[in-house]
């Protein structure tokens, strides 16, 4: 699966590439990069006016209320040298210390207009470069977080520098803004909407779109893909680390043992002790003197116990390990590709025939036979009737999803009943469980072997 989560990658990075190119060639007349220093700057320049006419005024409103008249020149200049002197940034249009409020009032209205005319045009290209960078960011972390938030906020942002052209070029038209370089953006748009569909596909609106919508496909296979693998490699990956953990306690284990017995045999040999004495002897050395020590037996039993029921599950069940780790019911890759290939197909044949066919009305109403004087009027291209043909396919998306919300409610239910009664069975057997077991007494479950029985006659004497 990993292989084809990278597959996928890749294409996703090179669609989201092109559509990037698409999109900065489009704007290729306002990539200043000089803009963004520019606008930064002019803001805290502005900023710093603001805040030096207000302290002059504070200043003069202070002098004025202790002595009863208006600050001298000596003064106001005085006390605005001081200030420039401590300002960080210098005001915008400030270059020297005023003499007089007046002056400093005249100053800032005069350098209101300058300002906005410089921030008309590198507000909205400031703007751009944000989204751009906003939108390589989201990609970078679609690619490494695997969400499908970041794939739709990276579309939205390298889709959003376009709107925002759109709406810059609407404020230009209407006289709202006078930056008449914000208005010289070429966006792809349908003037007249083409007839031939060969026309249609090979036109600048339409390449944009499909460019942006392959993005979005293999970005959102590559999240499934993502998803239905990843869980099943990390399950094999936790697997094999506990089997190999499992044998590798097991034949430190058995070394342990090996060397014990060789010690104790000729311990034995010596003293004539019988076969348990190894055992009398650990507890003499209070190395099995505490309560501990039987449960930490108990722990080794159970641990070859484990290893010798893998080893012959996994000779009687050569599947055995693809059931454990379910890479079993897991699509095959052969599978997820060639589903990914036929279902993209499909999605990008129905995505271009329907925005043909519902995005040129003559072609869908010659199917009606409606009279020449219908078919070849005026309002048949307007927007509104595209809008008209539009509305019921947009519709039918959400009253299919609501279909199969009901339906999926209902068996939701019925499940989540069958699981309560269940339950609820379960809950009553459990008392009379409890007093069988109280009179009978609880039966282990495992039988001791005979390790197990020799270590309970030592402990008992």
């Amino acid at each position: 699966m990993k292989t084809v989560t990278w597959i996928l990658r890749i294409l996703s990075t090179l669609a989201f590439i092109a559509m990037c190119w698409i999109v900065y060639n489009i704007m290729s007349g306002l990539w200043d990069w000089d803009a963004p220093y520019v606008f930064i700057v002019t803001v805290f320049r502005l900023i710093s006016m603001v805040l030096f006419f207000v302290a002059s005024i504070v200043m003069s409103g202070l002098v004025a209320g202790v002595t009863g008249s208006q600050p001298g020149p000596l003064i106001v200049g005085l006390y605005n040298t001081l200030v420039l002197r401590g300002w960080y940034l210098q005001p915008f249009g400030v270059s020297g210390p005023f003499t007089s409020v007046e002056a400093v009032f005249q100053n800032f209205i005069g350098n209101l207009l300058s300002i906005w005319q410089i921030l008309q045009v590198n507000t909205f290209i400031f703007i751009y470069f944000l989204f751009a960078a906003l939108g390589v960011a989201l990609f970078l972390q679609s690619m490494v977080r695997m969400n499908h938030k970041f794939v739709g906020g990276s579309f939205l942002a390298i889709q959003g520098i376009l709107v925002i052209s759109a709406f810059a070029e609407f404020l230009v038209s209407r006289g709202i803004i006078t930056a008449p370089i914000l208005a010289t953006v070429d966006i792809p748009n349908f003037e007249i909407f083409p007839t031939d569909i060969f026309v249609f596909l090979t036109s600048s609106p339409q390449i944009l779109a499909v460019v942006s919508f392959a993005y979005l496909e293999f970005s959102y296979q590559m999240l499934y893909s993502d998803s239905v693998g990843k869980p099943v490699e990390e399950r094999e990956e936790t697997l094999k680390k506990q089997l190999l953990a499992l044998r590798q306690e097991t034949k430190k284990q058995d070394a342990i043992e090996r060397d014990e017995k060789l010690r104790t045999t000729g311990m034995s040999r010596v003293s004539g002790a019988t076969a348990f004495s190894f055992l009398r002897e650990a507890i003499e050395r209070k190395v099995l003197g505490r309560k501990d020590a039987i449960e930490n037996l108990d722990v080794i039993s159970d641990v070859r116990r484990l290893q010798i029921f893998v080893d012959q599950l996994l000779k009687s069940n050569p599947e055995a390990k693809n059931n454990l780790t379910a890479s079993a019911a897991a699509p095959s890759e052969s599978y997820v590709i060639g589903s990914t290939i036929l279902g993209s197909a499909i999605r990008f044949a129905g995505v271009i025939t329907l925005s043909f066919v519902f995005m040129n009305p003559a072609f869908f109403i010659s199917f009606f036979k409606l009279p020449p004087g219908i078919q070849n009027s005026v309002e048949i291209a307007q927007p509104e009737l595209v809008v008209f043909f539009l509305l019921p396919i947009l519709l039918l998306f959400p009253l299919a999803a609501m279909i199969i919300v009901l339906f999926t409610k209902e068996e939701i239910s019925a499940v989540e009943e069958q699981k309560e009664m269940t339950r609820e069975s379960m809950i009553q057997k459990i008392p009379k469980r409890k007093r069988r077991d109280a009179k009978s007494g609880r039966e282990s479950e495992v039988e001791g072997d005979e390790w197990d029985q020799a270590l309970e006659k030592e402990f008992k004497r």
